[in-house]
């Protein structure tokens, strides 16, 4: 990024400053202390709180992976795609600037990918217990001060709740301390990687202590843009800072107030389009314009290091605000809990639409009845940007009464109550001429599959025209927003028993959702000039601008239950097994009218259903040779139904491309996942985990949204001489609410995996640290990473993302002063971290095209710390 800060230069002294001085403080230090947290086996114990108990990660019968402050720093993780590669079992994708992040577990991986934060996501994540609606602001464990991260596998709807349907990421910021002490750590990368955190916590009195954290995050990118070669693409600029004051007048009696501040700004992702000249299946187009085109892809997505898109375009920005409060009383045989949260975000999300820097071939014509038909005159060049706006606000109230954790009888009693507000969320499109337009001059879309003529009339109409600008500037003009909330309350509880050495526990969540959702709306652009609007930052359109639409609202309920036994067959040996079942709720598609006509969803489209699953697991966790040797194993069933996914409207006679979330069937998988890890002495350490899991549609489900591409003679009265189309899949016959065409042939999903579903990864390590004298200490650890590929559609004919990354890290350290010398994806492999098919200016409305996005390249660099 084209960045120059005060701040920056401070961290580039500092850097200097921390090197020279540890390097010369070894005689003024005491000896290097023991590791306060566990790196590797035979360490102290981690601490997780998966089941709202602090339980000892080797005795709590859940596949959890918990990494503490010391261990992201070993393993070079600092950002949710750090985490993810770092992670067997663990999927994070994101798009456009970073954001719109989906977070998947064991490869369940059909979460729907729909900008309305009215859905439930399948992971749930929570920074100091308080559920993130919004997915565009959780990658800031890079500038907050992170005591811990657990990945809970899994569903844990049970006691967890909000959006944890095949797992949960919980994130939580350090505690105060009851002295005074404080670090401050710089770091300088290649590509101008620069970050400055630091903190400061001690007591203000013998009952109350105090911590405040600050950090900030300076890159450059990673991804060259053949438009502007001096600024890279995927840079970003962020900063946080985190407080928290805890109050314990007595023994039996603690609190804490906490809040943080994060903002960040991040460029345009390193994307590519894939080229219409690459379809090699599906139909062949019969349109003039495209004829003989096929108008699928089948293969794995290529890889690009260049990009080419429009420079200095607007940095996707997104803003969170949090406070909660926890307070807990203990008074002897129970405890009582309350925990408050409250969120505030506010996101503008923007992406390059044509995936170009030249743009693409318009027509200008003046405003009449003929240009409303797509009638031009002249021709200019045009640059179109999308943009995506959200507000939220939630509230939650938790409060739990809960026995200790020593008897033998145990029990929880909760109740929760969240409210969750999104008064403003919208997309636009927005197009800037290269030639200035005339006031009453507006802009036509056209095929760019050959050269379009001077004038005439354009090929298509797409989307009902939002490009119809009144100047040439690149404003986002939207056509609709809506507007929604989730009310929630919930009561959950638990129940176990210790015979002995074996433990039984049954929880159970019974949880009552209220969702509402209208959408405001301009009508179809085809008739008066200065149709749509635009949306200036989060603000939500005064009243008169758009038109209220349809109020829709709907109560979802379910029980979510969890059954676990375990037994402590040896002092070394920890079985358990688990029944758990997972539920996310119900929502509304309400990105279009649900009208049955040609700009809209079926009626039957408006709402979805609430989906399910059961996970059946069984596994081990065990410690040998005095605890130098450490193996975890699990093996699990899930049986999904009724599964959420994101596809297009099955509206037969729709003139527009509507993505909307759909109930499809079933989805099963058995999977395995192995944790081991081996202290050889005291020097070396060894590990590795691996994930495996493979989920498949079941008979009955298919995707409604390919039968252009995928169905050949899908338009006789009847489907029975429909046959498949080159690369896709088998037909099956269903029936659909349509009155037009009430049954049709339609790829089969049958035996298909979910998008981005992976169904491999495995992480290998070695680790060392050995004296170099009395106060210093020589530290180092490689990783090596690999994750396997996934498929970008439902029909699996796209595939992306396998890759095996290498990281190292090595260092001196003592008990003040730390340097390390870091490298992420060392061998700078090139890989596909993400990819969405979209529809695309200048190509038909049969074509929907991949967009590509680059994963990150190497980063080297340099860290500091002084602890004080």
């Amino acid at each position: 990024m084209k960045r120059q800060t005060l701040l920056q230069t401070t961290a580039l002294c500092l850097l200097g400053t921390v090197a020279m001085t540890s390097m010369s403080a070894g005689a003024q230090t005491a000896p290097a202390a023991a590791a306060a947290e566990t790196d590797a086996a035979g360490g102290d114990e981690i601490i997780v709180t998966a089941r709202k108990r602090a339980e000892d990660i080797q005795t709590v019968p859940i596949a959890i992976t918990a990494y503490t402050e010391k261990e992201l720093a070993a393993r070079n993780i600092s950002n949710l795609a750090d985490l993810s590669n770092s992670t067997p079992g663990l999927a994070i994708t994101s798009i456009t600037g970073g954001t719109l992040i989906g977070i998947y577990v064991r490869g369940l991986a059909p979460a729907n990918t729909a900008n309305d934060l009215n859905v439930d996501a399948n992971v749930g994540v929570f920074i100091d217990g308080v559920y993130q609606t919004s997915r565009n602001t959780i990658d800031i464990i890079s500038v907050l001060d992170v005591g811990q991260i657990e990945v809970a596998k899994g569903p844990q709807s049970s006691v967890y709740g909000r959006s944890t349907f095949a797992g949960a990421l919980a994130i939580s910021t350090k505690r105060t301390s009851k002295d005074l002490e404080g670090s401050l750590s710089a770091t300088v990368g290649e590509d101008k990687d620069y970050r400055l955190k630091g903190t400061v916590s001690g007591p203000l009195s013998e009952s109350l202590s105090a911590r405040i954290s600050a950090g900030y995050v300076s890159y450059d990118g990673y991804g060259q843009n053949l438009a502007d070669t001096s600024d890279n693409l995927g840079g970003t600029e962020k900063y946080a800072v985190n407080a928290s004051v805890e109050f314990a007048p007595t023994d039996n009696f603690k609190a804490r107030l906490s809040g943080l501040i994060t903002h960040s700004e991040t460029e345009l992702s390193p994307t590519t389009l894939l080229p219409l000249s690459a379809f090699n299946c599906g139909n062949a187009n019969a349109s003039a314009v495209a004829a003989g085109l096929r108008q699928l892809y089948c293969g794995e997505q290529p890889v690009s290091r260049n990009s080419n898109l429009t420079a200095n375009a607007p940095d996707t920005t997104s803003k969170n605000r949090q406070v909660s409060f926890d307070a807990s009383w203990d008074f002897g045989p129970a405890s009582l809990t309350s925990v408050t949260g409250y969120t505030n975000s506010r996101n503008r999300t923007y992406n390059d639409y044509d995936g170009t820097s030249a743009g693409v071939q318009l027509g200008v014509c003046t405003v009449t009845a003929a240009c409303f038909g797509g009638a031009y005159t002249r021709l200019t060049n045009a640059n179109a940007l999308s943009l995506s706006v959200e507000r939220v606000h939630t509230f939650s109230q938790e409060l739990r009464i809960q026995s200790d954790d020593s008897s033998n009888f145990s029990w929880m009693l909760g109740a929760n109550y969240f409210n969750s507000q999104v008064p403003l969320a919208a997309g636009g499109i927005g197009v800037s001429a290269t030639t200035p337009l005339a006031a009453t001059e507006r802009l036509i879309a056209l095929t760019q599959i050959a050269v379009p003529p001077a004038a005439g009339t354009g090929a298509y109409e797409f989307t009902a025209n939002p490009f119809l600008v009144a100047d040439s500037s690149a404003t986002q003009l939207s056509s609709s927003y809506s507007v929604s909330f989730t009310k929630a309350k919930s009561v959950f509880g638990a129940l176990g028993y210790k015979f002995g050495n074996v433990r039984v526990n049954a929880e159970g969540r019974y949880n009552e959702d209220k969702k509402q959702a209208q959408v405001f709306a301009i009508a179809n652009a085809g008739a008066a000039p200065g149709l749509y609007q635009a949306i200036i930052g989060t603000t939500t359109p005064a009243a008169g601008v758009y038109t209220p639409g349809v109020v829709y609202q709907r109560k979802f309920k379910s029980f979510a239950p969890r059954f676990t036994a375990d037994w402590q067959a040896t002092p070394d040996i920890f079985v358990y097994a688990s029944a758990a079942k997972g539920v996310r709720s119900g929502g509304f598609n309400t990105n279009s009218p649900a009208t049955g006509a040609a700009n809209g969803i079926l009626l039957t489209e408006a709402a979805y259903d609430e989906e399910t699953n059961w996970t059946y697991e069984g596994g081990f966790k065990s410690e040998f040779l005095d605890n130098r040797l450490r193996i975890n194993a699990s093996v699990f069933h899930v049986d999904w139904k009724n599964a959420q996914v994101s596809g297009f409207t099955q509206n037969p006679i729709a003139t527009t491309v509507n993505r909307i979330v759909l109930n499809i069937g079933k989805i099963k998988t058995t999977g395995v996942e192995v944790q081991s890890e081996l202290k050889l002495n005291d020097i070396f350490s060894v590990g590795g985990n691996v994930s495996y899991s493979d989920p498949k549609f079941q008979a009955g489900t298919y995707d409604g949204g390919q039968i252009t591409q995928c169905v050949v003679n899908a338009v006789p009265p009847t489907p029975a001489t429909a046959t498949s189309a080159l690369g896709c899949p088998a037909l099956i016959v269903v029936s659909r609410a349509s009155t037009a065409s009430p049954t049709a042939a339609v790829p089969s999903l049958e035996g298909r995996r979910p998008q981005r579903s992976v169904k491999i990864q495995w992480n290998l390590h070695a680790s060392a640290k050995a004296p170099i004298n009395t106060d210093w200490e020589l530290t180092g650890r490689v990783d090596v990473n690999h994750t396997g590929s996934a498929f970008n559609n439902l029909i699996n004919t796209q595939s992306f993302g396998e890759r095996t990354l290498t990281n190292l890290r090595i260092g001196v350290n003592n008990d003040r002063f730390s340097v390390a010398l870091f490298a992420n994806n060392l061998f700078n492999v090139a890989y596909v971290q993400n990819a969405i098919n979209q529809p695309r200016i200048g190509a038909p409305f049969a074509f929907v095209i991949p967009e590509i996005y680059l994963g990150e390249s190497r980063r080297i660099g340099i860290t500091g710390t002084v602890k004080f």
